[in-house]
């Protein structure tokens, strides 16, 4: 920027025979200058130079005389006329206008010389030897600079721990009326359209990222790369933990999560269900009132979105997608198979064990029924007519309307579909085997299967038969042709 003169809010001066780094400097010495002229950062100054001094002085008496007459000197010099006044010059010095622009363009300045600094520092740290490197770092690390930020930590929290055991809400009571200032003062509408207008800036950017990025793609791979060591080291670090979670005994294991499922404050989980269920139940009505009779607004937004959306989708691509993920989930599956067929042991317990699984599912659902059987008759009947009455039966019988009409237009249509596909279906089913699975179903002791066969085959027999008798309806010709074949079958019989 080229200017003959530049206005610091306190002076000006010629700028056109020094280069940009004299700027800079003397931006900064401007800007130490005027926070020099601060009463806050004299009576610092005044309180610390002393002390200089005398590390300067040493052990030297001349030294140590002439320290103690240039500290009082500066005591005094620095120290404000009136120290009673209480005005907060520092602050009135970042209200001028100037003095902080001066300081917004001397900061970028700043912050580069620091990380040109911190740069340097690696270059030449980065030139050393392997060995040099590794003193360097130990004596970093090595110095006792996480005891004293441990020990910092632990007076922060005895101090918060005081604090709180006498009064538990005194933070939030504190911070209450700067945090209510400090909501009051923001404007939120502006933050909403901030949002909004960065929206395209922010989809801008992210597309000069990837364009940038994708400049160099042996880049973007290694990046890539990083993810399976980061999955490894987040399973390593969860194996650890775990395996020094198992090292504990096993009372006391369970004593320590017993003791932190009791902490879990119960009436506000049950309170969180309330207050959503609620929400539900207000967006819903919500839905109805500002909707037309009978047709909510939310499901037809949704509808709309979601027709949107669909819109928006290749079918063939995703169905190709959907396909690849069966395909790899059935992959998965074989290879657990065949890694658990692989170790007799390991089948075995898969066999004898998942009986058990399915024994505990039976007995949780049997439990749960037999709390009806507790109930008197008039309050089971009552209950059980009630649920039942509740189902839609009206829409049910259209559904099964439905898929027979589908039935029976593909058969009408293609009349040697159904017939085909029931032929490929009985063709490929043994015949000895289903003979053979047949004969040890039905083929068990009598004595044993004959009280309920004649509890169950009567009445069906009976229902048949009043089902064939008769009638003078559209089925009449089906069922007379069904009578002649059994009165043909019982008939016929071997001699």
């Amino acid at each position: 920027m080229n200017r003959k003169k530049r206005s610091r809010g306190y002076g000006t001066r010629d700028d056109s025979a020094i280069d940009t780094d004299s700027v800079d400097y003397d931006a900064g010495v401007a800007i130490v200058g005027r926070l020099l002229h601060t009463r806050e950062v004299r009576r610092l100054l005044g309180a610390i130079l002393p002390d200089l001094l005398h590390l300067y002085a040493g052990n030297s008496r001349v030294r140590k005389f002439l320290a103690d007459g240039v500290g009082r000197h500066f005591v005094k010099t620095l120290s404000p006329v009136d120290d009673t006044n209480e005005s907060r010059e520092i602050e009135k010095l970042f209200q001028d206008d100037a003095f902080v622009r001066d300081v917004a363009e001397t900061l970028p300045d700043l912050l580069n010389s620091a990380l040109g600094l911190a740069s340097m520092t690696l270059a030449t740290v980065e030139s050393f030897e392997t060995e040099d490197k590794k003193k360097l770092f130990e004596n970093l690390l090595s110095r006792p600079v996480a005891d004293r930020t441990g020990d910092l930590v632990t007076r922060g929290c005895r101090i918060l721990n005081d604090i709180h055991k006498n009064d538990p809400e005194f933070f939030t009571r504190m911070s209450g009326p700067g945090f209510q200032r400090w909501i009051e003062a923001i404007d939120f509408g502006e933050i909403k359209e901030a949002v909004d207008n960065s929206t395209g800036d922010l989809r801008a950017f992210v597309i000069m990222a990837n364009t940038a990025l994708w400049k160099y793609p042996a880049k973007v791979l290694l990046l890539l790369s990083l993810l399976p060591p980061m999955v490894n080291m987040l399973t390593d670090s969860l194996e650890i933990s775990l395996n020094r979670m198992n090292e504990l005994p096993a009372d006391l294991l369970t004593d320590v999560v017993l003791s932190l499922i009791r902490e879990i404050d119960a009436p506000n989980m049950g309170n969180l269900v309330n207050e959503t269920t609620e929400l539900a139940r207000k967006i819903n009505t919500g839905s109805s009132l500002l909707g037309e009779p009978g047709s909510p607004q939310l499901p037809r937004i949704l509808a709309d979105k979601v027709e949107e959306v669909v819109g928006r989708i290749d079918p063939a691509t995703l169905w190709k997608a959907r396909l690849a993920w069966a395909e790899t989930g059935s992959v998965i599956k074989l290879a657990m198979t065949d890694a658990v067929n692989s170790r007799p042991d390991l089948k075995q317990l898969f066999l004898l064990k998942r009986p058990e699984l399915t024994n505990l599912r039976i007995k949780t659902h049997n439990q749960a029924i037999s709390w009806w059987d507790n109930m008197d008759d008039g309050e089971t009947a009552d209950s059980i007519s009630k649920s039942f009455s509740a189902y839609d039966v009206q829409e049910l019988g259209e559904l099964i309307n439905n898929l027979l009409r589908l039935f029976n237009r593909t058969g009408d249509h293609l009349p040697e579909f159904w017939p085909g596909l029931i032929e490929q279906f009985m063709s490929a089913i043994d015949d000895d085997e289903l003979a053979g699975a047949t004969a040890n179903f039905f083929g068990v002791d009598n004595g044993k299967v004959s009280p309920a066969a004649r509890a169950v085959v009567p009445r069906m027999v009976l229902w048949v038969a009043d089902a064939l008798a008769p009638a003078d309806d559209m089925h009449e010709e089906t069922a007379r042709q069904a009578r002649i074949a059994l009165r043909n079958l019982f008939s016929g019989e071997e001699a």
